[in-house]
């Protein structure tokens, strides 16, 4: 693709959206919702010192050399998530899924008249994020509108230099115009096609503003996992991840009810469509210390992981005036490119008392800001310095519970992921509880998991909107099927 193609559409969606795409994309894939098995799920992820649990091993690789049995795990989850806009009126709306949070295979190796006395090897996939989500957000703007966006990114451009994706589609379909559109007869062409041009919307007038996304997809990770046990009391190992990432998102962005009408203009409909799919490497290493035979204590390294991202892009513009409509495409633009996300470390300590309770706790610490992308036909160092600024350093918190009270097992946990940003709280807080049965052979545990957060969503240029504020609440129900061998 040539670098000046992939050039324009940066700048165009710079200049529409909160931030750059990609800088979207850069913290959206760097971040992890630690789902996985229902165990795993129900103590909010705080596994970092535990181990035998199948989850963990995206975790802290080091608690496979605790799984004294081979052990194949299952485990398909239902969501339901609910976003709120508030925009002058508030929104609510809804989307569920039926997915697969976690497939694992365990090998578990007996070593006698060893120090080594465990030799453990895993494979199998854990869920790392949902990206399913509907949002809808509704108002009245008497002070801008989108068109006036696109204006200011079109002033000085000639028609074949306006850009592909908002500029040329809002000229074609009469949302802008050049201030003078007379054609010269000879020609055959505007005779003055010189980058001056006027909206067919009065931003300053009362209309309606909606625009509905939808977005599905996910982010999973395939898994290799090695380690063992040192005589009962250190346990190492090592996990090669392959997380895997699919992302759809399709909006809808319509103005109407002008309060002014110019040239007979009632309303349009601006769609987006972004479709992302990549591929990425990592590796993890952890160990475990069991320092009593209650007390234990964890730490664990991530890499950052290195992905390789494929995006297309689209859009489409429908004006609708009073006597017709029109409707203008852009061709999908691709393009490709390189995503390192943060290194992680996670220390964790976990305790048994009265040998029925368990309590764990795991200190995570990411710095989103160390994001970086690449491409050999386009710098991003704009975007990387974007990144910099924006993002910051954070911590998370996960804390779990767990009572065993034959012949079930209750378990609780709460997290809290710190915001990613700089200068905004957007963190998000986990609630979670379950049950389980284990009855040696084979054990089945449930899960309901409740995530709370705030965000926002920018319409169009921050110059001309305030963003919106969104409240995102998620409700998980996890269910796994593990059998040991």
């Amino acid at each position: 693709m040539k670098k000046g193609l992939l050039s324009l559409t940066i700048i165009a969606l710079s200049s529409i959206t909160l931030l750059a795409q990609n800088e979207i994309d850069a913290l959206r894939f760097s971040q992890d919702a630690q789902l996985g098995t229902a165990r795993f799920s129900a103590m909010s992820g705080a596994f970092g010192s535990l181990g035998g649990e199948f989850s963990a091993l995206s975790l802290n690789p080091a608690g496979i050399g605790m799984y004294q049995f081979s052990e194949f795990s299952f485990t398909p989850s239902f969501s339901l998530n609910s976003t709120t806009s508030y925009y002058g009126i508030k929104e609510n709306d809804y989307k569920s899924g039926l997915k697969i949070g976690n497939i694992g295979l365990v090998f578990s190796s007996l070593r006698e008249n060893s120090e080594w006395k465990r030799f453990n090897f895993a494979i199998g996939w854990n869920q790392l994020a949902d990206y399913d989500r509907n949002i809808r957000i509704q108002g009245e703007n008497n002070t801008s509108s989108i068109a006036d966006n696109i204006l200011a990114i079109s002033q000085g451009n000639s028609i074949d230099e306006l850009n592909t994706l908002y500029s040329a589609p809002a000229f074609w379909t009469n949302l802008i115009d050049l201030a003078d559109n007379s054609v010269d007869t000879t020609t055959n062409w505007y005779a003055h096609d010189n980058g001056d041009y006027i909206s067919h919307v009065n931003g300053n007038s009362s209309k309606t503003q909606t625009k509905n996304i939808h977005s599905s997809g996910g982010k999973n990770e395939f898994i290799f996992s090695i380690g063992g046990s040192f005589n009962e009391q250190l346990y190492l190992g090592a996990t090669i991840g392959i997380p895997t990432i699919d992302y759809y998102e399709r909006s809808t962005y319509s103005e109407t009810n002008f309060e002014d009408t110019i040239n007979g203009l009632q309303g349009f409909d601006l769609h987006e469509e972004l479709s992302v799919s990549g591929e990425g490497l990592n590796l993890k290493l952890g160990a475990i210390l069991r320092l009593t035979e209650n007390l234990k204590l964890g730490a664990a390294l991530h890499t950052p992981t290195a992905y390789r991202i494929e995006e297309n892009f689209s859009t489409s513009l429908t004006t609708h005036f009073t006597e017709e409509s029109f409707t203008e495409r852009s061709n999908t633009n691709y393009f490709e490119y390189d995503l390192i996300t943060p290194w992680k470390a996670i220390l964790s300590a976990s305790s048994l008392l009265n040998n029925n309770i368990l309590l764990s706790a795991d200190y995570e610490i990411v710095d989103y800001s160390f994001s970086s992308m690449h491409s050999s036909q386009y710098t991003f160092t704009d975007e990387n310095n974007v990144i910099q600024e924006l993002y910051t350093q954070t911590s998370n918190i996960r804390l779990g519970a767990e009572i065993n009270l034959k012949p079930f097992v209750v378990r609780a946990g709460y997290s809290k992921y710190g915001s990613a940003f700089a200068n905004k709280d957007y963190s998000k807080e986990n609630f979670s509880f379950g049950l389980g049965i284990n009855n040696g052979g084979y054990y089945l545990d449930a899960a309901y998991v409740l995530s709370q957060g705030n965000s926002e969503h920018l319409l169009y240029g921050e110059d001309y909107i305030n963003p919106v504020s969104l409240v995102n609440t998620n409700h998980s129900l996890v269910f796994t099927l593990g059998f040991r061998y």
